[in-house]
């Protein structure tokens, strides 16, 4: 289906907030000796979002994950002010992280 004769392929299917995700990983399969790089032709990446980017770097990086720099927030547009980052696993994956901003509670005054 795929067009990778005679690859082994490991599946796993994880829920997360009720959504599926098929994870697949190739196997006896010849490699490029340089993974992808983001900007590569082809490339696919996901995106994730969560609540606490720092907190979520400083917890991968146990797992050989590394954050490619900093957070940067974005300037402009629907999610102007959401903190950004892409993260390499030890097998070259690359997962971008990004945290909205914190959305605070005004109160109107009542007339």
């Amino acid at each position: 289906m795929t067009g990778a004769h005679g690859a082994r392929v490991r599946l796993a299917i994880v829920s997360l907030a009720d959504q599926m995700i098929e994870l697949l990983e190739y196997q006896g399969l010849d490699r490029p000796s340089a993974p992808a790089k983001p900007f590569d032709p082809g490339f696919a990446h996901l995106a994730l979002v969560v609540d606490d980017i720092d907190a979520l770097l400083a917890r991968i990086a146990a797992y050989g994950w590394k954050a490619q720099g900093t957070p940067q927030p974005i300037a402009s547009g629907a999610r102007a002010g959401t903190r950004v980052i892409y993260a390499v696993g030890p097998d070259g994956a690359t997962i971008e992280f990004m945290q909205p901003p914190l959305v605070t509670a005004t109160t109107d005054p009542i007339s």
